[in-house]
Protein backbone atom coordinates (compact mmCIF):
# COMPACT_ATOMS: atom_id res chain seq x y z
CA UNK A 1 0.00 0.00 0.00
CA UNK A 2 1.34 3.47 -0.47
CA UNK A 3 -0.12 7.19 -0.01
CA UNK A 4 -0.16 9.05 -3.21
CA UNK A 5 -1.18 12.53 -2.85
CA UNK A 6 -4.57 11.52 -2.27
CA UNK A 7 -6.70 8.73 -0.78
CA UNK A 8 -4.65 5.05 -0.36
CA UNK A 9 -4.15 3.01 -3.71
CA UNK A 10 -2.14 -0.34 -4.62
CA UNK A 11 0.55 0.16 -6.75
CA UNK A 12 0.43 -1.08 -10.44
CA UNK A 13 3.41 -1.80 -12.06
CA UNK A 14 4.41 0.99 -14.51
CA UNK A 15 4.23 3.45 -11.08
CA UNK A 16 0.86 5.02 -11.56
CA UNK A 17 -1.42 4.15 -8.60
CA UNK A 18 -4.48 2.45 -9.73
CA UNK A 19 -6.93 4.16 -7.44
CA UNK A 20 -5.09 7.78 -8.03
CA UNK A 21 -5.70 7.19 -12.13
CA UNK A 22 -9.41 6.11 -11.46
CA UNK A 23 -9.82 9.14 -9.41
CA UNK A 24 -8.47 11.64 -12.12
CA UNK A 25 -10.99 9.89 -14.65
CA UNK A 26 -14.16 10.90 -12.54
CA UNK A 27 -12.29 14.04 -11.44
CA UNK A 28 -11.48 15.30 -15.49
CA UNK A 29 -14.94 13.74 -16.33
CA UNK A 30 -16.53 15.87 -14.08
CA UNK A 31 -14.98 19.33 -15.03
CA UNK A 32 -15.39 19.00 -18.71
CA UNK A 33 -19.23 17.57 -17.89
CA UNK A 34 -19.25 21.29 -16.15
CA UNK A 35 -17.53 22.66 -18.59
CA UNK A 36 -19.51 22.06 -21.45
CA UNK A 37 -23.00 22.27 -19.64
CA UNK A 38 -21.90 25.93 -18.45
CA UNK A 39 -20.78 26.98 -21.84
CA UNK A 40 -23.78 25.71 -23.27
CA UNK A 41 -26.28 27.48 -20.86
CA UNK A 42 -24.59 30.53 -20.59
CA UNK A 43 -24.27 30.58 -25.05
CA UNK A 44 -28.07 30.13 -24.94
CA UNK A 45 -28.54 33.29 -22.01
CA UNK A 46 -26.41 35.55 -24.34
CA UNK A 47 -28.66 34.44 -28.09
CA UNK A 48 -31.37 35.53 -26.24
CA UNK A 49 -30.07 38.58 -24.76
CA UNK A 50 -28.89 39.44 -27.94
CA UNK A 51 -32.33 38.84 -30.02
CA UNK A 52 -33.95 40.86 -26.88
CA UNK A 53 -32.06 44.05 -26.86
CA UNK A 54 -32.83 44.80 -23.68
CA UNK A 55 -33.54 48.33 -23.59
CA UNK A 56 -32.22 48.25 -19.83
CA UNK A 57 -28.77 47.99 -20.57
CA UNK A 58 -28.08 51.01 -22.59
CA UNK A 59 -30.37 52.78 -19.85
CA UNK A 60 -28.06 51.77 -17.05
CA UNK A 61 -25.17 52.74 -19.66
CA UNK A 62 -26.32 56.16 -20.44
CA UNK A 63 -26.81 56.66 -16.88
CA UNK A 64 -23.30 55.55 -15.65
CA UNK A 65 -21.63 57.49 -18.70
CA UNK A 66 -23.61 60.96 -17.92
CA UNK A 67 -22.86 60.75 -13.97
CA UNK A 68 -18.97 59.76 -14.50
CA UNK A 69 -16.45 61.64 -11.98
CA UNK A 70 -12.81 62.12 -12.18
CA UNK A 71 -12.34 60.20 -9.24
CA UNK A 72 -14.48 57.23 -9.70
CA UNK A 73 -13.17 56.81 -12.83
CA UNK A 74 -9.59 56.68 -11.42
CA UNK A 75 -11.03 54.15 -8.69
CA UNK A 76 -12.43 51.97 -11.08
CA UNK A 77 -9.37 51.93 -13.31
CA UNK A 78 -7.36 50.10 -10.86
CA UNK A 79 -9.92 48.04 -9.15
CA UNK A 80 -10.70 46.32 -12.71
CA UNK A 81 -7.34 45.29 -12.52
CA UNK A 82 -8.33 42.52 -9.66
CA UNK A 83 -10.13 40.35 -12.19
CA UNK A 84 -7.77 40.54 -14.69
CA UNK A 85 -5.78 36.75 -15.42
CA UNK A 86 -2.28 38.29 -15.55
CA UNK A 87 -2.75 38.92 -11.65
CA UNK A 88 -5.33 36.09 -10.94
CA UNK A 89 -3.09 33.05 -12.20
CA UNK A 90 -0.22 34.03 -10.37
CA UNK A 91 -1.95 34.81 -7.12
CA UNK A 92 -3.81 31.53 -7.94
CA UNK A 93 0.21 29.49 -7.82
CA UNK A 94 1.11 31.56 -5.36
CA UNK A 95 -1.81 30.23 -2.93
CA UNK A 96 -0.95 26.73 -4.20
CA UNK A 97 2.90 27.06 -3.18
CA UNK A 98 2.34 28.77 0.11
CA UNK A 99 0.09 25.87 1.37
CA UNK A 100 2.56 23.36 0.18
CA UNK A 101 0.45 20.89 -1.26
CA UNK A 102 -1.29 19.96 1.88
CA UNK A 103 -4.65 19.49 0.64
CA UNK A 104 -4.03 18.02 -2.79
CA UNK A 105 -7.49 17.93 -3.96
CA UNK A 106 -8.09 21.05 -2.91
CA UNK A 107 -5.28 22.69 -4.92
CA UNK A 108 -5.73 20.63 -7.68
CA UNK A 109 -9.39 22.26 -8.42
CA UNK A 110 -8.08 25.78 -7.53
CA UNK A 111 -5.71 25.25 -10.52
CA UNK A 112 -8.49 24.24 -12.71
CA UNK A 113 -11.05 26.57 -11.66
CA UNK A 114 -8.33 29.42 -12.48
CA UNK A 115 -7.68 27.69 -16.36
CA UNK A 116 -11.64 27.21 -16.62
CA UNK A 117 -12.49 30.99 -15.51
CA UNK A 118 -10.05 32.12 -18.41
CA UNK A 119 -11.40 29.69 -20.60
CA UNK A 120 -15.10 29.77 -20.52
CA UNK A 121 -15.63 33.31 -21.26
CA UNK A 122 -13.34 32.92 -23.97
CA UNK A 123 -15.29 30.14 -25.38
CA UNK A 124 -18.69 31.97 -24.97
CA UNK A 125 -17.35 35.01 -26.47
CA UNK A 126 -16.83 33.06 -29.71
CA UNK A 127 -20.23 31.33 -30.10
CA UNK A 128 -22.14 34.46 -28.90
CA UNK A 129 -20.29 36.94 -30.55
CA UNK A 130 -21.64 40.02 -29.21
CA UNK A 131 -20.08 43.31 -29.80
CA UNK A 132 -18.77 45.89 -27.12
CA UNK A 133 -20.93 48.47 -26.06
CA UNK A 134 -20.96 51.56 -28.49
CA UNK A 135 -20.78 54.34 -26.04
CA UNK A 136 -17.21 56.00 -24.80
CA UNK A 137 -15.42 53.45 -23.36
CA UNK A 138 -12.41 54.44 -21.22
CA UNK A 139 -10.44 52.05 -21.90
CA UNK A 140 -10.73 51.13 -25.62
CA UNK A 141 -11.03 47.24 -26.54
CA UNK A 142 -12.47 45.79 -30.03
CA UNK A 143 -12.87 42.18 -27.92
CA UNK A 144 -16.19 40.54 -27.91
CA UNK A 145 -18.29 41.20 -25.13
CA UNK A 146 -20.56 38.83 -23.59
CA UNK A 147 -19.70 37.09 -20.78
CA UNK A 148 -16.98 39.60 -19.19
CA UNK A 149 -13.66 37.64 -18.99
CA UNK A 150 -12.64 39.80 -16.02
CA UNK A 151 -15.80 39.44 -13.75
CA UNK A 152 -15.73 35.38 -14.59
CA UNK A 153 -12.13 35.34 -13.67
CA UNK A 154 -12.76 37.82 -10.35
CA UNK A 155 -15.78 35.95 -9.42
CA UNK A 156 -14.18 31.69 -10.24
CA UNK A 157 -11.01 32.30 -8.64
CA UNK A 158 -11.47 34.70 -5.50
CA UNK A 159 -14.30 32.48 -4.30
CA UNK A 160 -12.35 29.69 -4.63
CA UNK A 161 -9.54 30.69 -2.98
CA UNK A 162 -11.33 32.07 -0.13
CA UNK A 163 -13.45 28.45 0.02
CA UNK A 164 -9.49 27.24 0.63
CA UNK A 165 -8.17 29.45 2.63
CA UNK A 166 -11.37 29.34 5.23
CA UNK A 167 -10.65 25.95 5.86
CA UNK A 168 -7.57 26.55 7.96
CA UNK A 169 -9.45 29.83 9.59
CA UNK A 170 -11.65 29.51 12.89
CA UNK A 171 -15.70 28.71 12.11
CA UNK A 172 -16.55 32.86 12.43
CA UNK A 173 -13.91 33.98 10.10
CA UNK A 174 -15.08 31.64 7.14
CA UNK A 175 -18.28 33.71 6.15
CA UNK A 176 -16.51 37.45 6.16
CA UNK A 177 -13.70 35.58 3.84
CA UNK A 178 -16.13 34.54 1.52
CA UNK A 179 -18.06 37.43 1.60
CA UNK A 180 -15.21 39.60 0.87
CA UNK A 181 -14.20 37.16 -2.32
CA UNK A 182 -18.15 38.13 -3.50
CA UNK A 183 -17.98 41.93 -3.04
CA UNK A 184 -14.16 42.12 -5.10
CA UNK A 185 -16.09 40.16 -7.68
CA UNK A 186 -19.27 42.45 -7.67
CA UNK A 187 -16.48 45.43 -7.15
CA UNK A 188 -15.13 44.52 -10.41
CA UNK A 189 -18.35 44.17 -12.22
CA UNK A 190 -18.95 46.96 -11.46
CA UNK A 191 -15.52 48.58 -12.97
CA UNK A 192 -16.31 47.41 -16.37
CA UNK A 193 -19.59 49.09 -17.12
CA UNK A 194 -18.49 51.82 -15.64
CA UNK A 195 -15.84 51.96 -17.96
CA UNK A 196 -18.19 51.51 -20.76
CA UNK A 197 -16.39 47.89 -21.50
CA UNK A 198 -19.60 45.82 -21.20
CA UNK A 199 -23.09 45.63 -20.90
CA UNK A 200 -24.80 44.73 -17.33
CA UNK A 201 -25.76 41.54 -18.87
CA UNK A 202 -22.46 40.80 -19.80
CA UNK A 203 -20.98 41.10 -16.34
CA UNK A 204 -24.76 40.03 -14.55
CA UNK A 205 -23.82 36.50 -16.70
CA UNK A 206 -20.00 36.72 -15.47
CA UNK A 207 -20.98 36.44 -12.20
CA UNK A 208 -23.44 33.70 -12.59
CA UNK A 209 -20.76 31.86 -14.89
CA UNK A 210 -17.57 32.08 -12.60
CA UNK A 211 -19.64 31.38 -8.85
CA UNK A 212 -21.57 28.03 -10.58
CA UNK A 213 -18.20 27.35 -12.07
CA UNK A 214 -16.19 27.23 -9.10
CA UNK A 215 -19.06 25.73 -6.66
CA UNK A 216 -19.37 22.79 -9.00
CA UNK A 217 -15.66 22.03 -9.90
CA UNK A 218 -15.02 22.72 -5.82
CA UNK A 219 -18.16 20.55 -4.39
CA UNK A 220 -18.93 18.31 -7.01
CA UNK A 221 -15.93 17.20 -8.79
CA UNK A 222 -13.29 17.64 -6.27
CA UNK A 223 -14.91 14.89 -3.85
CA UNK A 224 -14.08 12.67 -6.55
CA UNK A 225 -10.17 13.26 -5.38
CA UNK A 226 -10.55 12.38 -1.84
CA UNK A 227 -12.64 9.17 -2.39
CA UNK A 228 -12.19 6.99 0.98
CA UNK A 229 -9.76 3.66 0.67
CA UNK A 230 -11.54 0.91 0.33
Amino acid sequence: MCRLGFGWSRRHTSGTTIDSRAALVTFGTRVLGVFMGLAIITALVGFGIRALSPGLDLDIMHGVAANRDATITSIAAIVTNAGSFAILAPLSVAVVLLRRWNRPADDIALVVVAAGSAALPWLVKLIVARPRPTLEQLQHLSSLSFPSEHTTQAAAIYLTIAIVLSKALRRGLTAPVIGLAVVIAVVVAWSRVYLGVHYPTDVAAALLLGWSWALLVFYWARPSLEQPPP
